[in-house]
Order: C-alpha cells, then sequence, then structure tokens
C-alpha cells in the first residue's frame, strides 16, 4: 500500500517539477516590461483615457514579476513559472506596441496634410506645389492630390485644356481637413494658402 501511495507522489511532483529557468527569465522580463509601461505613463497622461493602457501593462508585469518571485522563492511548480512568463511577455509585448504608437504619433508632430481638389471640363490641368516640391496632373473633370508637408503653404493652379479655354474651373485646399481657400474662374484659377 505505500508503495503505491509513493509512486503516486512521484508521478504527481514530475508532473508539477519546478522550473528555475523559466521563472528566472519571466522575472527579468517583467522587470523591462514593468520600467517600459511606467515609462510609458507619463505620455500617455496627455492622450486621456488612453492612460488606462500602459497603466494595464504595468499591472501584467507587475503579475509576471510578483509570480516570478513567488516561483523561484517557494519552489512553486511549473504553472506558476509558466503564468509568469505568459504574464510577462504580454506585457512586454504590450508595452511594445504602445512604444510604437508613440514614436509613430511623435514623429507626425509637425506635419500637415494638404488636399488640393479641382473641377472644370475633361482633361484639366492641376499643378500642385508644397514645400518646394511641384507635381502636374490631368483630371478628368474632377480631381483631387494628397500631400503630407511640413511646410507653410500649398498651391494648386487648374486649368482647362486649350479647346475650353473659355469654360469655368474650380480649386479648393484642404489643410488639416479643414477647407482653407475655394476659388473659381474661367479657364484657369489658382488656390494657394499660407499657413502664416
Amino acid at each position: 500500500m505505500t508503495h503505491g501511495r509513493d509512486s503516486r507522489r512521484t508521478s504527481g511532483a514530475t508532473a508539477h517539477r519546478r522550473r528555475p529557468g523559466v521563472a528566472l527569465a519571466a522575472l527579468w522580463i517583467g522587470i523591462v516590461a514593468l520600467v517600459l509601461g511606467v515609462l510609458l505613463v507619463v505620455p500617455y497622461l496627455v492622450r486621456g483615457p488612453l492612460v488606462v493602457l500602459p497603466i494595464a501593462v504595468v499591472v501584467l508585469a507587475g503579475v509576471g514579476v510578483g509570480l516570478a518571485v513567488r516561483a523561484r522563492r517557494h519552489a512553486a511548480p511549473a504553472p506558476a513559472a509558466s503564468g509568469a512568463m505568459a504574464s510577462a511577455v504580454v506585457a512586454l509585448l504590450g508595452g511594445a506596441v504602445l512604444l510604437a504608437v508613440f514614436f509613430t504619433s511623435l514623429a507626425s508632430l509637425g506635419v500637415d496634410h494638404v488636399e488640393a481638389r479641382g473641377q472644370g471640363p475633361k482633361n484639366i490641368t492641376a499643378v500642385f506645389s508644397s514645400d518646394g516640391q511641384s507635381r502636374e496632373f490631368t483630371w478628368d473633370g474632377d480631381g483631387f492630390a494628397q500631400v503630407a508637408t511640413k511646410g507653410p503653404w500649398a498651391e494648386v493652379t487648374v486649368t482647362a485644356p486649350a479647346d475650353s479655354a473659355d469654360q469655368n474651373v474650380s480649386c479648393q485646399l484642404e489643410w488639416n481637413d479643414e477647407l482653407v481657400v475655394e476659388k473659381s474662374g474661367s479657364g484657369s484659377v489658382t488656390c494657394r494658402y499660407d499657413r502664416g
């Protein structure tokens, strides 16, 4: 009877063996995720309700660190080490995504989105200029072009073809989704916006 009981203990212990390497890795990953989450809380404070996301990273990382410490100190079974690793890895991935979003939004600061539109007879020509660059388009009576610019101005000139020089053409400029200039005239018209 005793022999059967011991063999069950042994097989149970084998199934829940300690995994010190996993616990140690989870501890370090959790610490890195915790530091990353704490550093991300401050920039996300200005984004209002989005501050919840780095706080969630901090909580997940804290759970991972806590489980990893428990697994290492108290000879906890493998599920504790696996839970620590899962929590730490999810926290680190979440922190990495938030960091990428932060740097992407930081890189787009100071970039304005400009859209030029033109209408007129078939085969109108539009010359769109902004920030020292110029592009020419041929549109079928109605067209638009978009550009991201750091420059302080944009301009579009819409011209009717020679055989329709007396027909009306029009242009519009939108600066960061706000209509800032709209003009129309006969033959050719120019819309220019200086941000000031």
